[in-house]
């Protein structure tokens, strides 16, 4: 019992980080401080909630709470930047190529209606939808802050923890989610490193050398 208490302690955790990340970021848009590519939340709260359904049809259990999370945050985020006119459109007719091709992975879900399928099929949907933000962020890294996307990344860790078994249908989907948030994160605190190595000669620019 203790064991089967552990795991859905990791889906509940993963699940809060999620949602403690995710609203810092909405107070972020409110503030002007961040712009989503709403694109790309549109896509992942679509593709998430086919991804979780998958994994409940596989019998997956406390693991698919981080993609349910996800879904709720994904599609406020969307629906808000929207509404304050805060987010990204697109940044090039490559951003609707990829949105149109993730769209592409929920046709054949309804095609094939088979739950593995559907798994394969939402984790390269999930990524179409997912290029044009890191593509928005390689452009202008200030669109996007740090807090939201690290609270992402250890709720993926805690989500893989909530796995009862590595089974594919059990940790692909988590599995893919910190690899692509720890991307983003990965670029954002590039760019903080880059301003805090370029403000320290800045700072010196006016002592005199004897």
């Amino acid at each position: 019992m203790e064991f089967i208490f552990s795991h859905a302690m990791a889906g509940i955790l993963s699940s809060i980080c999620l949602l403690i990340g995710g609203i810092p970021y909405l107070i972020d848009i409110h503030k002007g401080r961040v712009k989503p590519h709403i694109l790309s939340w549109l896509g992942w709260g679509l593709i998430t909630a086919l991804g979780g359904a998958a994994m409940v049809a596989e019998g997956s259990t406390w693991a698919v709470a981080l993609l349910f999370a996800n879904t709720v945050v994904c599609l406020l985020i969307a629906a808000y930047s929207a509404l304050r006119k805060a987010g990204v459109w697109s940044t090039g007719p490559q951003d609707i190529a990829f949105f149109v091709f993730g769209l592409i992975g929920l046709i054949l879900w309804q095609i094939t209606d088979v739950p593995m399928y559907a798994l394969v099929l939402s984790i390269i949907a999930d990524a179409s939808f997912g290029i044009p933000t890191i593509i928005k962020t390689l452009k202008d890294p200030s669109s996007e802050t740090l807090f939201p996307w690290s609270m992402s990344v250890t709720s993926e860790i805690f989500g893989m923890l909530a796995l009862k078994v590595f089974a594919f249908h059990e940790v692909a989907y988590p599995l893919y989610l910190f690899f692509y948030d720890i991307t983003i994160l990965l670029i954002v605190i590039g760019t903080l490193r880059s301003r805090a190595t370029k403000s320290v000669p800045a700072s010196f620019s006016n002592t005199s050398t004897p």
